[in-house]
């Protein structure tokens, strides 16, 4: 069975770049419009991996990581920030309290790279 990976963004091209990257690598994948929704989605489809946009405007990506790390049925899942920022002090500072994520990419994604990230952290979470 395919790895699954949700991906919770606000950005219609990013979701599209992302399901279409993730898609061609093997993976499942749903897509999320924000912070709220993602959190839903979690519940029915249980994904090994979460990539996570923290600026949006509806459904924060803060408060959206915060639930999933406070979940006990979520706190294990492998959460991969996508931002652009390109502070990453401030980035932790708002998830101060929090474990960290397990990679903090900044946008533009380097693909290569990155789907080597996202293989290992998979491959540790299954």
């Amino acid at each position: 069975m395919a790895a699954r990976i949700l991906v919770i963004d606000d950005e219609r091209d990013m979701q599209v770049y992302l399901r279409t990257l993730f898609c061609r690598a093997g993976y499942e994948v749903e897509v999320a419009g924000d912070g709220a929704e993602g959190l839903l989605r979690v519940d029915s489809f249980h994904p090994d991996l979460i990539t996570l946009d923290i600026l949006m405007p509806r459904g924060s990506g803060v408060a959206a990581y915060r639930a999933l790390r406070e979940a006990a049925a979520t706190r294990a899942i492998p959460v991969v920030v996508l931002t652009g920022l390109s502070d990453q002090a401030t980035l932790l500072r708002d998830l101060a309290g929090l474990p960290p994520p397990e990679l903090i990419v900044e946008k533009p994604i380097d693909r290569p790279v990155f789907l080597r990230q996202i293989e290992t952290l998979v491959g540790a979470s299954r």
